[in-house]
């Protein structure tokens, strides 16, 4: 197949990894794979368009002559601000198959355009039910992936003091505020480090919440070190639309400790997988990195389940082949 992939990103986070990513095994399976993104964005793009807004007609009519030029089978989009560009692209070129892949919770504004497109993959059950309005042709829950290989599995015993680790865009969604509270529960000999980058004001407050405690806030960190200094990984958000990281811990034999909403509810099983409590409550975070810590051989156990559970189930190997086939479904215009 020849692919177009098409992403208007301006920085490199998770949703432009996923891109190179997919790129990279989709070429490796043997189909001719093109990327288009602004020619100043993190994906190097072969084709480099200006994406100036999500009614950008002229980078929709440069799109356009790409697509006919290049004869390509698959037009496949990433971000909600591109969905419109790449529909009204592709529209009136028959044999295109337009894939738009939903990564976010909220529900897409119903457009005319839409009806031009081919297939919609959400990444998690709850996001397909955001798109029911659109009333796809064609859509599949198909999940976000880790490369196994690259996570090796090293499950370590506890430090002292006992390390739960953050990590990822500090935001009050994100549940810092509940986790530093979390640290306070569960007194002097736990410490907290919060990885990431955030808005300044909001991190300036979070290190005035944490005074007294021990609570480092290192930046960025390679992903490496940061399992290997953490005991437990802690993901307190209010609502999570899927959760990679949850997938790189468990692959790399860290316990997990999330919040029940969004993604950690498909990605783990509770008490097997690693634990999962409700938002917004300190008190029973605190309670999850307890239980997680406090015997030995369930932990073990729960973190050599865990990793079983991402390879055959969220290990790139395994899901981009899922992607392939919608592909080909919808070039045969046949229901998922």
């Amino acid at each position: 197949m020849r692919i177009l992939q098409v992403s208007s990103a301006r920085d490199l986070g998770g949703g432009e990894t996923h891109v190179l990513q997919l790129v990279e095994a989709l070429r490796e399976r043997g189909h001719e794979v093109l990327v288009a993104g602004r020619s100043s964005g993190p994906l190097h793009p072969d084709i480099k368009l200006p994406f100036i807004n999500s009614g950008d007609i002229f980078t929709a009519l440069r799109l356009r002559r790409i697509l006919k030029k290049r004869s390509v089978d698959i037009l496949h989009a990433h971000v909600a601000r591109d969905y419109t560009i790449c529909a009204a692209a592709a529209w009136g070129i028959r044999k295109l198959k337009v894939i738009f892949t939903r990564h976010l919770l909220y529900r897409v504004r119903v457009h005319g355009l839409y009806r031009r497109v081919d297939g919609w993959i959400a990444t998690t059950s709850r996001i397909l039910k955001t798109l029911q309005p659109l009333s796809p042709k064609l859509s599949a829950v198909i999940p976000n992936w880790v490369d196994v290989e690259k996570l090796e599995y090293r499950p370590h015993p506890l430090h002292s003091p006992l390390t739960v680790g953050l990590l990822g865009e500090i935001s009050p969604h994100k549940g810092h505020d509940d986790a530093i509270e979390a640290v306070r529960e569960l007194g002097a000999d736990v410490r907290l480090i919060v990885a990431g980058k955030g808005d300044r004001k909001y991190v300036e407050a979070l290190k005035e919440k944490a005074a007294g405690l021990q609570v480092d806030f290192p930046g960025f960190v390679s992903l490496p070190d940061f399992f290997e200094a953490v005991d437990v990984l802690a993901v307190p958000s209010w609502e999570e639309p899927f959760g990679i990281v949850l997938l790189e811990a468990m692959a790399a034999g860290v316990p997990v400790v999330a919040t029940n909403r969004g993604g950690p509810l498909e990605i783990m099983m509770s008490g097997f997988h690693g634990i999962l409590v409700p938002p917004r409550n300190p008190e029973a975070l605190a309670h999850g990195i307890r239980c997680m810590t406090a015997d030995g051989k369930r932990r073990s156990d729960i973190t050599r389940q865990a990793r079983t559970h991402v390879e055959e189930n969220f290990d790139i190997r395994r899901v981009v082949p899922r992607i392939e086939e919608f592909y080909r479904r919808a070039m045969k215009n046949t229901s998922v």
